[in-house]
C-alpha cells in the first residue's frame, strides 16, 4: 500500500523562504541594497567583473577535485566492500518514443548548430525533449518495461511543471553570485517572448536528470558499486546543525560571493535536506545511515552526466553558427579564481563540471519538497510500479518509505 502523505508541512514552506530571503540579507550586508540587475530576466551581461586567477583557490579546487575522481573510480579506498550482483533487469524490445524521440533530438541538434536562424532559435526545447523521450524508451528497454513516462506518467507531468520554479530558484540565486552565468542572446527574441521561451526550457532540467538517475540505475554494475560502504548516521542534533551551517552558508554566499562562490552548490540543497529530515521524509543522505551510498552517487552523477550534453550542445550552438545569432538560451560562465584550463567544446570551466554533482542532490530534494507540499506521492521507484502491459497490482518490490526516488 501507498503511504499517505501530510497535508502541506509549514517547516518545508519555511525552509523554501529561507532559499529566497536569507541572500537578500547577504547582499544587504554586502551592499546595502539587491544585487545589480534583478529586475532583468534573463541575465544577459556580466554585472561585475570577476577575480581573476588564484593560486590559492586552483589548487583547493585540484585537491577537491583528485577526492572526488578518487571516491568515485576507487571506492574500496573509502571503505566500500565489494557486494553481489542484483537480479539483472529484464529487456525488452525500444518502445516507439524511443525512435520518436531520437528523431527529434538529432534533428534539433542539427538544427541548433547547422540549420537557418529561423529553425535554429527555436531548437533548445525540442533537443532536450527529444534527449527526455529517447532516454526513457531506453531505461524502459533495459528495465522490463518500467520508466517513468510508462509506470508514472502523472507524477513524470508534476515534475516537469515543478522543474520551472525550481530552476527559476537557481537562476535567482545566480543574481546573488552577480552573474556566474549570462546569456548574451537576449536581441534574438523580445523581452516578453524570451522570458515566456525561458520558461518552457526549464521544463526540460528536472525530467533530464531524473532519466538519466533511472537509466543509471539500470547498470548493476554502478547501482551496487557503492551499496555496501561506512555507515553515518545522522541524528536530530547533527540535523539542526546541518540547517544552522547551511542557512548561513546561504547568508555568506551573497556577503562574499566570489571568495565562497562554491556555496551556491552546497548551500539550497542542505536547508531543504535538513527541513525533509526533520519531517522523518525520505532523502538522499538517509540510506548513507545503512552504508548505501548508491542514491546520492547515482543522483550526482546523473546531474554530471546530464552537464556533459548541456555543455557540448551550448557550445556547438556558438561554435558552428556566426556568433550569438541564432541561439537564445546560449550561455557562458563567468566564474571567478579558477577559470585557467583550457575549454574544449565547453562554455564551462573545468573545474565547474563538480558542481554539477551537488546540483544532482538539489534537483532531488526541490521534488521532495514540492510533491510533500503538493500532497503528491514523491516516489520514483520504478520496481515499485507496474511494467507497461503487465496485470494490474503486479509490483515486483515494496517502494522504499517516505517518497524514495531511487529507480
Amino acid at each position: 500500500m501507498r503511504p499517505q502523505f501530510q497535508r502541506p508541512h509549514q517547516l518545508l514552506v519555511a525552509a523554501l523562504t529561507a532559499v529566497v530571503v536569507l541572500p537578500i540579507l547577504g547582499s544587504y550586508l554586502r551592499s546595502g541594497g539587491l544585487p545589480p540587475d534583478i529586475d532583468i530576466f534573463p541575465l544577459a551581461k556580466e554585472t561585475v567583473p570577476k577575480p581573476a586567477f588564484s593560486l590559492f583557490y586552483v589548487v583547493s579546487a585540484v585537491i577537491a577535485a583528485l577526492v572526488i575522481v578518487a571516491f568515485l573510480v576507487f571506492p574500496r579506498l573509502f571503505g566500500f566492500r565489494r557486494t553481489g550482483s542484483v537480479p539483472g533487469n529484464g529487456k525488452r524490445a525500444l518502445p516507439v518514443w524511443f525512435y520518436v524521440g531520437a528523431v527529434l533530438n538529432l534533428a534539433s541538434w542539427w538544427a541548433m548548430w547547422f540549420g537557418p536562424a529561423v529553425v535554429a532559435k527555436f531548437s533548445f526545447v525540442p533537443l532536450w525533449w527529444g534527449f527526455i523521450i529517447a532516454t526513457d524508451g531506453l531505461v524502459y528497454a533495459r528495465n522490463d518495461g518500467r520508466s517513468l513516462f510508462a509506470s508514472a506518467p502523472q507524477r513524470t507531468l508534476v515534475l516537469t511543471l515543478v522543474s520551472v520554479p525550481a530552476w527559476f530558484l537557481f537562476e535567482y540565486l545566480n543574481y546573488f553570485a552577480l552573474a556566474f552565468w549570462i546569456y548574451p542572446c537576449d536581441q534574438i527574441f523580445s523581452p516578453a517572448l524570451q522570458a515566456a521561451w525561458y520558461l518552457l526550457s526549464f521544463t526540460t532540467v528536472w525530467p533530464a536528470v531524473f532519466e538519466w538517475y533511472t537509466l543509471l540505475r539500470t547498470f548493476d554494475g554502478l547501482s551496487q558499486r557503492w551499496a555496501d560502504g561506512p555507515h553515518l548516521r545522522i541524528s536530530p542534533r547533527w540535523n539542526g546543525a546541518i540547517a544552522l551551517l547551511a542557512m548561513l552558508a546561504l547568508v555568506l554566499f551573497a556577503v562574499f560571493p566570489f571568495e565562497l562562490f562554491i556555496l551556491l552548490w552546497i548551500g539550497p540543497p542542505l536547508v531543504l535536506i535538513a527541513a525533509l529530515g526533520a519531517l522523518g521524509f525520505w532523502t538522499p543522505l538517509r540510506p548513507i545511515e545503512r552504508g548505501n551510498w548508491t542514491p546520492l552517487v547515482l543522483v550526482a552523477l546523473a546531474s554530471l552526466c546530464n552537464g556533459f550534453f548541456w555543455e557540448l550542445w551550448n557550445y556547438g550552438s556558438r561554435a558552428f553558427q556566426d556568433e550569438y545569432v541564432t541561439n537564445p538560451n546560449f550561455w557562458e560562465y563567468k566564474i571567478p579564481y579558477v577559470d585557467v584550463l583550457p575549454h574544449f567544446f565547453s562554455e564551462m570551466p573545468f573545474f565547474g563540471y563538480f558542481g554539477y554533482l551537488p546540483f544532482g542532490a538539489l534537483v532531488w530534494v526541490c521534488w521532495l519538497v514540492a510533491a510533500h507540499i503538493l500532497g503528491l506521492d514523491p516516489d520514483f521507484h520504478l520496481r515499485s510500479l507496474p511494467a507497461r502491459g503487465s496485470p494490474p497490482g503486479e509490483i515486483e518490490e515494496p517502494a522504499p518509505s517516505s517518497g524514495a526516488a531511487s529507480g
